[in-house]
């Protein structure tokens, strides 16, 4: 309980001090992320990559992530943003962990929760497709924290499962004709291959109600 409580009461601190400052307006303003990376010069990377982490907490990861395209070359900024988005999943992973079962219940809706059965039944196959539908989505990482899947598994189908969405949301973020320009070869074959991935695991996997059963 106590750690609960002092986690809790750090995460409150950490809002607290963000809204203080100024830095959540920075999560909703383009141009404003767009100034303090170019200001930072070298430390760059580390304030956006840090400052799409605390984006992600508040489920506002995507137009950080848009903004990459713009300050650096394609494989600077998809490197950038996969971090970005590891580093938030697999915190918030952690202190769910450390949160507990019943906490996490209490926040995951229950359209999230019917991927459970699955998650334990086939760990991989099932966080792979989470990702690819949901991405960098906090509910995902809080759902397979109380389940009993191996850290192992859910590192490694995590990284793997967030490449695919992180490039299109990065190219996203290049714009238009401008993004189908500047696209590379193994962008599109990526996307191909993602897009058939996410059919085919979704019809396998999603979750599907229960035939009924007639009473004579």
């Amino acid at each position: 309980m106590r750690r609960t409580i002092g986690i809790l009461a750090l995460v409150a601190v950490l809002v607290a001090v963000a809204w203080a400052t100024g830095l959540l307006d920075e999560l909703t303003d383009p141009e404003a992320i767009r100034r303090r990376v170019v200001a930072a010069g070298a430390w760059g990377p580390v304030f956006f990559i840090l400052l799409a982490v605390g984006s992600f907490t508040v489920f506002m990861l995507a137009p950080v992530i848009w903004i990459a395209g713009a300050l650096w070359s394609l494989p600077e900024a998809f490197s950038y943003s996969w971090i970005a988005a590891m580093v938030g999943s697999v915190g918030t992973y952690m202190i769910t962990r450390q949160l507990g079962r019943g906490w996490a219940r209490e926040r995951v809706p229950a359209s999230i929760r019917l991927w459970e059965e699955r998650l334990e039944a086939r760990p991989f196959a099932t966080v792979m497709t989470l990702r690819l539908l949901l991405w960098a989505n906090p509910l995902v990482d809080m759902l397979v924290a109380v389940t009993e899947i191996p850290v192992r598994t859910y590192l490694i189908a995590t990284a793997i499962g967030m490449l695919v969405p992180t490039i299109f949301h990065v190219l996203v973020g290049v714009g238009g004709v401008e993004m189908m320009d500047s696209m590379p070869w193994w962008g599109w074959v990526a996307l191909a291959v993602g897009l058939v991935l996410c059919v085919v695991l979704y019809r396998k996997l999603s979750p599907r109600p229960e035939p009924m059963h007639v009473v004579d």
